[in-house]
């Protein structure tokens, strides 16, 4: 089926669904307008959307430049924002939803205990501790293969940033991973100098040397790799042997990304946040299945927000080693298998124990249930979906029907279906079992 609904299946649906299945929540008294002759036909919810300019943070422009926001209704307005701003614009309401690491949410919970974290997207294992190729460092890998054990290979790997310059962005997720590569490798923030910069300007002072070492998010990672570097220790490195549980340091280096939202947000647009989960899950997986497709939308875009050239074989290391995509189906490993390094509770409570230990709370610390909403999102649409799919064999099981609009109106719930967009799938297909028992 086309993906712009035809003015004939327009007039149909305002008979099938008079209420307006694709309207949002907070206007369900808006009627479809069945003058316009595309999907238009629905009402358009604004959404101010924030990204952080990195790989695993920008992506929603795939759903933007294919045009699958606006086919469930909503209006993107997006942006690049600074990390810094992530938190307070969306306390301010300045954003409705930002792309960031729930980490951001765990570190200023105390005075934003609102932000929640509904929807995940990728595994960001990129974080990487970059050397000078003229300093001759030996990387944790290297260090493994002269037959040191892994703890003394760290050690070995990080220990040789003693008495040099450490170039690092002043970003809370980070800075589990920096902590945790000190305390393993035995050095004290005052056995080297620090270079706190904004991501992009660590890149600068590698290049004019004035940082022997450095660490960033996985577009610098990338840039550095490019340019010669290497990776002494990574975060995939760390968390490679850790034990699945919120009691493993390791897994603090390694972060479940997401969609975050202000719990007042959350509540009053409630199916505009179901709708924005299912656009989520239909880019992942496009990014999984049509990755070449993908990368030529999405890389521009990377370059565009961060000053650096990225090509789509540059992309393809971020989706492919430093940024896993996961997609819908296998999501169920991290909120329905605690015995799974990274079900959520097991690497978001190594997040919250690390931020104790560093005593940045004053209060009582969140629990990991406190920002993240986005396992009861993901069985909210596994409940929508399985619903569907019982209401889609039903209405197949009927005998033909006598109406055009009917089997249009089975299309149109099975392309919502395949689309991941269960609340309209559903909220569709059960209009017509009840139009068809009448």
């Amino acid at each position: 089926m086309s993906q712009r609904i035809n003015s004939a299946l327009i007039a149909t649906l305002a008979v099938l669904l008079c209420s307006g299945c694709g309207q949002s929540s907070s206007d369900n008294k808006k009627t479809a307008d069945t003058d316009q002759s595309t999907d238009e036909w629905r009402h358009f919810e604004k959404v101010r959307f924030g990204m952080e300019p990195y790989g695993d943070h920008t992506y929603a422009i795939i759903g933007v430049k294919k045009g699958w926001f606006k086919e469930v209704g909503i209006d993107l307005e997006y942006r690049c924002v600074k990390t810094d701003d992530v938190v307070p614009f969306l306390e301010s309401e300045t954003l409705d939803v930002a792309s960031c690491p729930p980490a951001f949410l765990y570190s200023s919970h105390e005075n934003s205990p609102d932000l929640i974290t509904f929807v995940l997207g990728d595994l960001f294992k990129g974080f990487g501790i970059m050397a000078q190729p003229a300093g001759h460092y030996k990387s944790y890998k290297e260090f493994l293969k002269e037959g040191k054990p892994p703890a003394e290979a760290v050690k070995a790997a990080v220990g040789q940033m003693r008495g040099k310059t450490f170039a690092y962005p002043a970003e809370t997720a980070i800075k589990p991973f920096i902590e945790l590569a000190l305390k393993n490798g035995g050095l004290k923030h005052d056995d080297f100098t620090a270079l706190v910069l904004d991501d992009p300007l660590t890149i600068n002072a590698m290049r004019q040397k004035r940082a022997d070492f450095q660490v960033g998010g996985a577009p610098s990672r990338i840039v550095l790799q490019r340019e010669g570097c290497n990776c002494i220790l990574s975060s995939d490195d760390l968390a490679a042997a850790a034990k699945p549980s919120p009691d493993s340091p390791e897994l603090a280096s390694v972060l479940e990304d997401g969609w975050a939202t202000k719990r007042k947000y959350f509540d009053a647009h409630h199916d505009t946040i179901l709708r924005l989960a299912s656009v989520n899950f239909r880019i992942i997986d496009f990014m999984n299945n049509h990755q070449q497709e993908a990368l030529e939308l999405h890389m521009p875009y990377l370059s565009q927000v961060t000053g650096q050239k990225f090509s789509p074989e540059e992309g393809a290391i971020i989706y492919n080693d430093l940024d896993p995509f996961i997609g819908f189906n296998d999501q169920k490993q991290w909120f329905h298998n605690p015995k799974s390094t990274y079900y959520y509770r097991n690497l978001n409570g190594s997040i919250v124990n690390n931020f104790k230990s560093q005593g940045i709370y004053k209060k009582k610390p969140p629990t990991v249930d406190d920002v993240i909403v986005a396992g009861a999102v993901y069985d909210e649409l596994v409940g929508l979906r399985d619903k569907a799919a019982a209401e889609l064999k039903q209405l197949r099981k009927a005998p033909p029907a006598d109406e055009e609009g009917q089997d249009l109106g089975i299309k149109l719930a099975q392309t919502y279906f395949d689309q991941f967009d269960y609340l309209d799938a559903e909220k569709l297909a059960s209009k017509l079992v009840e139009k068809m028992k009448h």
